[in-house]
């Protein structure tokens, strides 16, 4: 007979639970550097307004400017994840051994974006955002901007291995470039003010970052002398990172953050199957539809040792 008895369907309730649990417990990564936005179609196109001309002194008539505008497009894709479970299984009450397994890809599917995410970082260079250049590149450039170089070089004593000093200074020398940047009105993306730039997120690979940590949090510097870091950054290791020789300065409190989360469908699942004796299997499964792209350029600044 058909396993549609309330013992199987309470059970197999439980393992979705267990889905869900793994979701809710979920920490992921890119909700911190991502402006998430809600997709109302197949895409979504970011016209990319320039920048509000702002105030001028009135004189004579009022004068209106019209707002640049760039062509960017971001798809939606589809993603799905799915386990079969066994029927006889289901038969002999030997479901135990699924509760992690549906746990562990809840956790799996909610961190899904941060694998997205990480590409994004690592094909920065080569990969074009709003204004045409590549997301990191030596020449962006809009309006009356200017030339501006959000992909630094850094000359380290030993070639592309730093020093803890070495390596405060390329990241001071980073921040310096993200507080010069402008807009296409030639004004500051980063306004004066009176307290420490905050928000900013040191993100370095596995091997940069017990360099990173000395550079940033030790009470001394080699020399003896105090250690004086400017708007002390919170350092993240992402273990997907492998080039030793890249870290990135990430300016996350910004009204645009430097990536985007595009939300078309939220997380989904479902239990198939259960009263269906064609197939030896009962099917879990979950799906949702978004994409992750390139945002606000200004507030990521990529350094590599040379």
């Amino acid at each position: 007979m058909a396993l549609d008895t309330a013992r199987a369907v309470a059970t197999l309730r439980g393992l979705t639970a267990k889905f869900d649990t793994g979701v809710a417990n979920a920490s992921p990564f890119y909700p911190e550097v991502c402006t998430q936005v809600t997709s109302q179609g197949a895409d979504e196109k970011y016209g990319f307004l320039g920048a509000m001309p702002g105030m001028r002194e009135w004189l004579g008539d009022r004068q209106f400017q019209n707002l640049r505008a760039a062509d960017y497009t971001l798809a939606n894709k589809e993603y799905e994840g799915g386990v079969a479970i066994n029927r006889t299984d289901i038969e002999d009450d030997r479901l135990g051994m699924y509760g992690p397994v549906l746990e562990q890809m809840g956790q799996e599917a909610a961190h899904h974006p941060d694998e997205l995410l990480l590409t994004l970082i690592t094909d920065g260079e080569s990969t074009a955002c709003f204004d045409g250049q590549y997301f990191f590149d030596t020449d962006h450039s809009w309006g009356v901007s200017g030339s501006q170089s959000n992909d630094l070089t850094y000359a380290a004593a030993s070639g592309t291995t730093p020093t803890e000093d070495e390596f405060r200074l390329a990241y001071h020398a980073a921040r310096k470039a993200m507080l010069q940047f402008k807009n296409d009105q030639g004004k500051l993306f980063v306004r004066p003010t009176v307290r420490p730039l905050p928000n900013l997120l040191l993100v370095v690979p596995p091997d940069l970052e017990e360099t990173a940590n000395k550079a940033i949090n030790k009470q001394l510097v080699s020399s003896g002398e105090t250690n004086i870091v400017l708007d002390k950054p919170t350092i993240v290791t992402l273990g997907g990172l492998t080039d030793a020789t890249k870290f990135y300065l990430l300016n996350v409190g910004q009204a645009l953050k430097p990536f985007v989360f595009q939300a078309r469908r939220p997380l989904a699942r479902q239990m198939k199957g259960l009263d269906d004796r064609e197939f030896k299997s009962v099917k879990f499964m979950t799906d949702a539809r978004y994409n992750l792209g390139y945002l606000a350029w200004w507030n990521a600044v990529l350094t590599t040792f040379t």
